[in-house]
């Protein structure tokens, strides 16, 4: 009744290459960005003290896909450390400091323990190793952003080795929730990810085409419609995607070897 997955002779070889949650290598058109990004951690490889950066934009614009790049970089090939946490699932004070410590290889704290004592550890940490980057995801969805930046300042700034943050959020600077304390001992930079243009979409669905579909089975017009579609309504790379995708499964649906413009919605 039902048949395998992406089997048989559809257009389709593999959707994975198609799904929000694939990271791909070295990101497409984010060249600066990515640069922006390294020079920032950076100093955490030399002992100095690292900048801190909120990275901010719409949402599908190749921030975290640029951040966790950047990150993966820095733990392979460096002996410095990277962390990054998603503040959609560590939300509140204690579990995000209590994630960090985590990642940083302590054993899982008791549940309960005191934000003092997460903070002590953390600081222990810094003391007995080198300084460290840490990714805050989703940054605007913390519970109380201003204590957590407070806290991480204050260790960093007690320890011997360095803590640098890289914040990524969908909210300007002038939305992020930090009061004139958090901000001043923050003395954070900046880095604007803009949406996508049609030909920079173009790129990203040339590549993803090439690993999720079988050979000619995606003319240029196709991308072409996509991507000058999503450019002008949002420039949000995850709706050109699953715009590619729909039109795939319409496609194999209708039994056609190829893709056609009337396909996309």
């Amino acid at each position: 009744m039902f048949g395998s997955k992406n089997s048989g002779r559809g257009v389709l070889r593999n959707e994975t290459y198609l799904d929000t949650s694939y990271r791909p290598g070295k990101p497409v058109g984010r060249q600066s960005e990515v640069q922006r990004v390294v020079e920032a951690v950076r100093p955490v490889t030399r002992r100095k003290t690292p900048e801190n950066l909120l990275v901010y934009g719409p949402a599908g614009v190749g921030k975290t896909t640029v951040v966790r790049y950047v990150f993966d970089r820095l733990e392979e090939e460096t002996t410095s450390k990277a962390v990054y946490i998603n503040c959609w699932q560590y939300n509140t004070r204690p579990s995000l400091l209590t994630e960090l410590l985590i990642q940083l290889g302590y054993p899982a704290p008791r549940k309960g323990r005191p934000v003092d004592e997460l903070l002590s550890k953390i600081g222990e940490w810094l003391d007995k190793n080198r300084g460290v980057a840490v990714a805050l995801d989703e940054f605007d969805q913390l519970e109380d952003p201003t204590e957590v930046i407070y806290d991480l300042q204050l260790v960093n700034e007690e320890s011997d080795n360095s803590l640098g943050l890289v914040m990524v959020s969908n909210q300007p600077p002038r939305q992020v929730e930090l009061d004139p304390r958090s901000r001043s001992r923050l003395n954070c930079q900046t880095l604007q990810f803009n949406p996508y243009t049609a030909s920079r979409l173009a790129e990203i669905l040339e590549k993803r085409v090439e690993q999720a579909f079988r050979p000619g089975a995606v003319p240029d017009e196709v991308i072409e419609a996509i991507a000058e579609q999503v450019a002008e309504q949002s420039g949000d790379c995850r709706k050109a995607l699953q715009k590619l995708l729909d039109a795939g499964r319409k496609a194999e649906q209708n039994d056609q070897r190829t893709l056609s413009v009337e396909l996309v919605d």
